[in-house]
């Protein structure tokens, strides 16, 4: 899982260099088109970008933003994180007991006999197994419904 990867690329190839390998006359071409512009027309750029602060800022004052409507579906998120925890592990206990009765369960079920304590241990487990379910089902349907 952690084992280290290794390919057969070259020390000096990266993505950048093989890109600009490809297309750096195109690169080079509009960086010197945009140096260009920029030193012909310093003031008109720092006038521009002034604008466009001053556009933000007014934008973020004067129309601020809508209040979201509460989602009946996100509530469960407000919910402490300890309940979450609780919840989780709870839910972990349940299902790793009932995978333990249903192995017991799938063992009784491979005899070929049962004599009476089998039987009884298999109607006690069927029994635990379906309270478990329910208590499953109920936390479940709990946990959608807030």
């Amino acid at each position: 899982m952690f084992k280290k990867i290794t390919s057969n690329r070259r020390r000096g190839t990266t993505l950048w260099v093989a890109f600009y390998n490809e297309f750096g006359t195109y690169i080079d071409g509009c960086k010197r088109r945009i140096e260009q512009f920029l030193e012909a027309r310093p003031l008109a750029v720092f006038f521009v970008m002034i604008t466009g602060i001053l556009f933000s800022v007014s934008y973020f004052l004067y129309f601020p933003k809508e209040a979201h409507k509460k989602d009946i579906k996100n509530l469960f998120v407000k919910q402490p994180v300890t309940d979450g925890m609780s919840g989780i592990v709870n839910t972990v206990s349940t299902l790793r007991e009932l995978l333990e009765i249903r192995t017991a369960v799938d063992e009784l079920m491979e005899k070929d006999n049962l004599n009476s304590s089998d039987s009884l241990l298999m109607e006690r487990a069927i029994d635990r197994m379906q309270i478990l379910e329910k208590r499953f089902a109920q936390a479940h349907k709990h946990q959608n419904s807030t």
